[in-house]
Order: C-alpha cells, then sequence, then structure tokens
C-alpha cells in the first residue's frame, strides 16, 4: 500500500482528512522542504510558530501526526509533549533530533526510551532521506488506523453499526457530567420495536437483523451527525443521547423518527420513552434516574397507540428548562 492509498484509506473509513501538525523551530527552510513533501501527498499541513500555538490548534483542530523538532530537550520537553497527549490522545508524535544534540543527549543521560516513556511515538534523526521520514509517517499512520480499527470494533454493535451498549455506558456519564456542569440540557430518548421477538420467530433471525439496521439508519438520519450519539442498547431497545436542547425542541425528533418508521415499515411499531437529566446527589445517580426515568415512559408509551411517544412526568414539569 502507497502512502496516499493510506491517507485515503483513513479518509473514506473514518471520514478524517489526513492533517499533520507541524512545529519546526528555528529551521525555516527545513520547515517549507516537509511542506512541501508532505503536500505531494494530499496531507494538509498546518504550522505552529510556539508551544502556545500547538495547545490553541489542538484544542480546535485534529490530527493524525504531530511533527516536532525542538532545541528543548531536556527543558520543558516532557512537559510539552504530556500536554499534545492530553489535549489529542489519539494523535501520533514524531520528533526530529539534530545529530548535533546527540552528544548533549548523553551528557544528560537521556536515554532514547525515555522518548518513549514521554508518549513520543517515533523519531528520526537529522539529517535524514525523505525516503526514511516517509517511511516514518506511513508507519505511523498504519499504527493511528490500526488504532481506529481496534477503538472502532469495541464500541460498535456489530449488526447495527451503530454504539453498543459499553460505549453508551461510557459516554453517557461524560454528557451528563459536562451537561450538569455547564448547565444545558440533555436528553435521552429509549426506543424499543414494539413485537420484535414475534417477529423474529415469524420472519427469521435474518429479517430480524435487517429491521435492527433499517432502524439504526433512520435514527442516525433522524438526528444531528457527530452531535447526538444513537446505541443499541438491548436486543429490541435503541437510546439516543441529545444534548444542548429541551425536550419540548426534542419532541420533533421524536415525531420525525415515528413518521420515518410508518413510511417504512407497516408490520412493526415503535415506542419512545424520553426524559431529561436532572440535578441529584451525585453524577451516578443523575444518570441513573435518567435511564429509569426514560424506560418508565417507555412503558407508558407501549401501552398507548402503536407508533407512539412519552414524555416522562419529571421531565414535564421543566417548564421553564432552556
Amino acid at each position: 500500500m502507497k502512502l496516499t492509498e493510506l491517507c485515503e484509506k483513513i479518509e473514506k473509513k473514518f471520514k478524517e482528512k489526513v492533517k499533520f501538525l507541524v512545529y519546526i523551530e528555528n529551521d525555516s527552510a527545513f520547515r517549507v522542504l516537509l511542506n512541501k513533501f508532505l503536500t505531494q501527498f494530499d496531507i494538509e499541513v498546518i504550522e505552529a510558530f510556539s508551544k502556545e500555538e500547538i495547545f490553541q490548534i489542538l484544542g480546535k483542530e485534529k490530527f493524525q501526526i504531530l511533527i516536532i523538532l525542538s532545541r528543548e530537550i531536556k527543558e520543558g520537553f516532557s512537559g510539552l509533549i504530556f500536554h499534545i497527549k492530553t489535549l489529542s490522545p489519539e494523535s501520533k508524535v514524531l520528533i526530529i533530533l539534530d545529530l548535533m544534540i546527540l552528544e548533549y543527549l548523553y551528557l544528560l543521560k537521556i536515554d532514547f526510551l525515555d522518548f518513549f516513556s514521554w508518549g513520543v511515538d517515533d523519531f528520526i534523526i537529522k539529517p535524514f532521506s525523505l525516503e526514511e521520514f516517509k517511511a516514518k509517517i506511513f508507519k505511523l499512520l498504519k499504527e493511528y488506523l490500526l488504532f481506529k480499527e481496534i477503538k472502532k470494533i469495541e464500541r460498535e454493535d456489530p449488526i447495527t453499526g451503530v454504539f453498543n451498549r459499553k460505549y453508551f455506558e461510557e459516554i453517557i456519564m461524560e454528557e451528563a457530567y459536562r451537561a450538569l456542569r455547564q448547565k444545558y440540557p440533555l436528553i435521552i430518548f429509549m426506543i424499543s420495536i414494539d413485537n420484535f421477538k414475534w417477529y423474529t420467530r415469524h420472519y427469521g433471525h435474518r429479517e430480524g437483523e435487517k429491521i435492527l439496521r433499517n432502524l439504526s439508519e433512520i435514527l442516525q438520519k433522524s438526528t444531528r451527525e457527530k452531535i447526538d450519539k444513537v446505541c443499541r442498547y438491548d436486543e429490541d431497545k435503541f437510546i439516543i443521547i441529545i444534548p444542548y436542547i429541551n425536550w419540548r425542541k426534542a419532541l420533533s425528533i421524536a415525531e420525525r423518527i415515528i413518521k420515518r418508521w410508518e413510511e417504512f415499515n407497516k408490520e412493526v411499531s415503535l415506542s419512545i420513552g424520553i426524559s431529561q437529566i436532572l440535578p441529584e446527589k451525585s453524577l451516578e445517580g443523575s444518570v441513573s434516574s435518567l435511564i429509569n426515568r426514560a424506560n418508565k415512559a417507555l412503558q407508558l408509551a407501549k401501552k398507548e397507540k402503536e407508533n407512539s411517544y412519552e414524555v416522562d412526568k419529571e421531565t414535564l414539569k421543566l417548564i421553564h428548562y432552556l
């Protein structure tokens, strides 16, 4: 596989434009050379001219690889790498070492293994050939791709392709913490396919899996990409995490889901339970209450007409909650 093909695979599989953040200290000609070399592979290069600018850029954008040539290997360097990895834990860090600095490292008793303990993923010693440099970034991009693929398997439901329950249980804590701290609304929908067990017994498991995939597609198309999170919660249940809007505004999403489902499937119906987060004595208590109240609302919806939703009683009291 060529470097260009690897970049295309990352972009296609994870919808990520391959971008490098480059910080070259006191060597403008070398910076220009690397920039020109990387862009020929359709790699977008963003340059930083100070450590503070690195942190600012990482707070706004995502990069697969960071390339650093810094004169400060001892003082503050390990802290720099630690800060980078904190802001962008998925990014690979490649540092460039000048041949003249090796003796300095020896005198300071800094071993190459120290770089890895600080969080550096690889290093290259200058001067080097562009082919050697290309091999380094190819290796790091392959490692990045493998990491993303493993992470996808860990968090993705194999049948529907949406997030799985394990991921939901992790991310709901983070979402709830942010919502309560920053005081913005957080909604969840608990969605159930009515009579799903009957459907799979009658039509077979393949058709049952097809129904699950079709519903997950409708849920994803009915919600905001990269903001709302669709998760498979149980055999016939899904949960959607919806931040930043209150329960009243969320009703239009529920109605959109039901309308699209009614147009698509006439044999099985949906029931939706809706709840909004409330502050409790602990974060765990708030999350547990949120899920339990959504489930109670779901059970009420199941008793109503087909393809209906219900809002839990405590959420209905939040009349003035923005």
